[in-house]
This record gives C-alpha cells, sequence and structure tokens, in this order.
C-alpha cells in the first residue's frame, strides 16, 4: 500500500514535469526498480501512466485551441513508425551506458533551448519533409525504446520544423509522444513486461499532474515553461551523471 501510494505521488510530478518540459521518467523508472521490479519491466509498465497522461494533455491543450496536428502529420507517422521498432528492440534487450550518454543529451538541449531564438528569414529554408521524417523516425525510436528525455529531445527537434514557442511545442510533443506510445504499450503488454496494478496507480497520478501542467502553461506563459524546462533538464542531468549518488541521495 505503501508504494502504492508513493507511486500515485510520483506520478502526479512525473505527469506535471513531462507534460510541461520532460524527465518525469527518470524520476518514475528508479522507484520502480527500487521496487524490486527489473529495468525491461519498469520501463514497460512507465508507458501505460504515459499513455494516459498524454491522452489527458493532448484533449486539454487541444480544448484550448493550441493544438494543431495539420502541419505535423508526416512527423506524427515517422515517430510511430520509429517508436515501434525501438519497442519491438527494448522488449529484446537493454543498455549499460545509456545514462551518461543521454546526460551529455540534456545538457546539449539545455543549450539549444536557453539560447535566444531567431525568426526564419527568407534566407533561411525549412529542412525538406523526408529529412524531417528521418529526424522523427529517430527521435520515435528512441521514444520506444527508452522514453527517459524523450520530451526534451522532441522540444530541441521540433524547431528544426518550425518556430513554435514552447507552449505550442510542448502540445505536439504531447499529441506525438501520445500517438506511438499506443502502439508501445500493445507491444510491451503482449511481451509480458508490464505490471498493470503499477501501471495504472502511475497513470492515476500523472493524469492529474498533466492537467495541472496544461493549466500551468497556459495560465503562466512561456517563461514559466522555460523555467520549469531548465531545473527539469538539471536535475536529470545530474541523476544520469551519478550525482546524487556519490552525495548518499
Amino acid at each position: 500500500m505503501i508504494l502504492l501510494i508513493v507511486l500515485f505521488l510520483v506520478g502526479i510530478i512525473a505527469g506535471f514535469l513531462n507534460t510541461l518540459a520532460g524527465g518525469g521518467s527518470a524520476l518514475v523508472i528508479p522507484i520502480l526498480i527500487i521496487a524490486g521490479i527489473p529495468s525491461p519491466m519498469a520501463n514497460a509498465t512507465n508507458r501505460v501512466a504515459i499513455l494516459l497522461q498524454n491522452i489527458t494533455g493532448s484533449y486539454r491543450f487541444h480544448k484550448h485551441k493550441i493544438l494543431e496536428v495539420g502541419s505535423i502529420i508526416h512527423i506524427t507517422i515517422a515517430a510511430i513508425i520509429g517508436a515501434i521498432a525501438g519497442s519491438l528492440l527494448a522488449v529484446k534487450i537493454t543498455s549499460a551506458y545509456y545514462d551518461k550518454i543521454l546526460a551529455v543529451v540534456f545538457i546539449i538541449i539545455l543549450i539549444l533551448m536557453l539560447k535566444p531564438h531567431k525568426k526564419r528569414s527568407s534566407l533561411t529554408k525549412k529542412l525538406p519533409k523526408w529529412l524531417e521524417f528521418i529526424i522523427f523516425l529517430i527521435v520515435g525510436f528512441y521514444g520506444g525504446l527508452i522514453q527517459v528525455g524523450v520530451g526534451f529531445i522532441f522540444l530541441a527537434t521540433l524547431n528544426l520544423v518550425e518556430e513554435f514557442d514552447l507552449i505550442k511545442a510542448n502540445a505536439i510533443k504531447v499529441f506525438i509522444i501520445m500517438c506511438y506510445t499506443v502502439f508501445a504499450v500493445i507491444i510491451f503488454a503482449y511481451s509480458g513486461k508490464v505490471i498493470w496494478k503499477y501501471g495504472l496507480v502511475l497513470a492515476a497520478g500523472n493524469v492529474i499532474g498533466a492537467f495541472i501542467g496544461v493549466k500551468a502553461a497556459i495560465t503562466r506563459g512561456e517563461r514559466f515553461v522555460k523555467i520549469v524546462l531548465t531545473i527539469a533538464i538539471i536535475i536529470a542531468s545530474l541523476k544520469l551523471f551519478g550525482v546524487f549518488k556519490l552525495l548518499g541521495m
């Protein structure tokens, strides 16, 4: 019972972070592992919460007329295809060194996200759609395989498609992750990797966190989102580099 309460509360925090920025899975998965769940099953179980969280977030962003999907259909399809491939691989293998690599990626993304945005001029061409498709195929593959930190990666790469502000980019990120997570959950569930009791308790918390996150993004604006994003990336990077472990935390 204590574990279920902890998972519910952690789910609220994770849903809030994932909707506004990313990195919520970096909080959830270690707790599942500490509870004695093997990392592949922790990775799979977390996807149930991710799915329901992003359904909630997508609905809320759409209700507030922030989410428009017409221009991102091609990258959504690319992410789904990539995620299916990544999920199929995830049920078979794990990586021992991805934490350190991911931490470096987080720092790079933080630099990219915090640098001043320049408006596209007539001399700055958008990427061709085929290249956008390949980029989001790779991002989707990563999301299907690992998921941790994929929100940060989406926020950085979405800026290659169009000059989205952080609020609109978050709405699109939430929608795309929702779409590919449907397939990821099916694959993980079919492989017997999902612990439904824990996944649904997490999901209940994530849904509440997503509801709060969307409201905060809309009412407090892009500056608030940027602050949350910065804090989330720094904490996630310190954790993945093992700094918290060295400090006995």
